[in-house]
């Protein structure tokens, strides 16, 4: 490195915001050890909404989404990039196009996973390969920073309160009846096979509200799910309502200020428990060691592992998440209500 003191260090991890999030944790652990490092991140614009103003990084570049099939965006990013000179970089993501991104940046040193956990031309694109131990997707992301002596690092993702954003989401609790205690229902997912039923999370509201005085709110990320959304509110017999349009800087600051997160393996869960609001995680066709909400609020709820490659999982039917019955998620509130209950009285 240039400076053993201060590198310039890039991350790659362009895509999927849950896995954006996920890595925060990397990017705090390297802040921790190296104080006055420039640190950037290279992300697609989605992911960047979130990563924007973190405390922790110095400078957010965005790459469009197929970028490496755009001859003039990849010399303009290279550009980019080598002008920063940095003097190492991190491809989390581990593909073609990230350790593109950062072959491109001219970093001496290039680090990511080892063949398996990285794939396409990714390992032979870095000159550091990492083995990952861990099942955790955050334990292994932060096993890349061992290539650089950091061990056992604190989990951290020190997501900054948008003040623009909070204000506006106050505004739209107001209008929503919800400036005191809710709960967050979030039905939507990346993939079908990721979905629970509608009838189910008005269930849910129902219970919260006659068990726990919590209504809540519905929010979803497009048609299909703001759909699903007036679905629940209407089942929910008052217990429940949809949330108007939000951009994912409003998600945050919404999540921060519920009471409860329930939803399903998808990005919206790991921001909520990210600002370290209590979730009900409901799995499917995700192993729940691979990724699911750490912290001791947490509660994952998983009848059982339908085993699929991503791509049969991109594509398969949702059996594994109908196979938890809306009493399993009930169980699992009532188990972080309930001991809190009893200590108020």
């Amino acid at each position: 490195m240039s400076s053993t003191d201060s590198p310039r260090i890039l991350i790659v991890r362009l895509s999927a915001l849950g896995d954006a999030i996920l890595t925060l944790p990397l990017l705090c652990a390297l802040r921790e050890k190296y104080p006055q490092a420039h640190i950037t991140w290279l992300a697609e614009p989605v992911a960047a909404q979130i990563l924007a103003g973190h405390p922790c990084l110095d400078q957010l570049l965005t790459v469009k989404k197929g970028w490496l099939k755009r001859p003039s965006e990849i010399v303009s990013l290279r550009r980019q990039l080598q002008a920063a000179k940095f003097d190492l970089t991190f491809d989390v993501q581990g593909l073609t196009k990230s350790a593109a991104a950062a072959w491109l940046s001219g970093a001496k040193r290039r680090i990511t996973f080892a063949r398996g956990q990285a794939r396409e031309l990714a390992p032979n694109l870095a000159t550091e390969l990492v083995t990952p131990r861990h099942p955790h997707v955050v334990h292994r992301y932060l096993e890349l920073a061992t290539a650089v002596d950091i061990y056992s690092p604190a989990i951290e993702f020190r997501l900054p309160i948008d003040e623009p954003a909070r204000a506006d989401v106050a505004a739209i609790r107001r209008d929503l009846d919800r400036t005191r205690n809710f709960a967050v229902l979030n039905p939507g997912a990346g993939w079908f096979s990721k979905t629970w039923m509608p009838q189910r999370f008005a269930e849910v509201a129902r219970h919260l509200q006659s068990q726990y005085q919590l209504p809540s709110v519905v929010t979803w990320g497009n048609e299909q799910e703001a759909d699903w959304a007036e679905e629940i509110a209407q089942m929910s017999r008052g217990a429940a309502i949809a949330a108007p349009k939000l951009s994912l800087p409003q998600l945050k600051e919404l999540y921060r200020g519920a009471n409860l997160f329930v939803g399903c393996d998808t990005g919206p869960l790991h921001l909520a428990a990210a600002v370290e609001t209590p979730c009900i995680a409901l799995f499917g066709v995700t192993p729940t060691e691979l990724c699911r909400p750490l912290g001791p609020h947490q509660q994952v709820v998983q009848a059982y592992y339908q085993p699929l490659t991503s791509r049969q999982r991109a594509r398969a039917g949702n059996e594994a998440m109908r196979a938890i019955s809306t009493s399993m998620v009930l169980d699992a509130i009532d188990s972080l209500f309930q001991p809190q209950s009893r200590e108020a009285a």
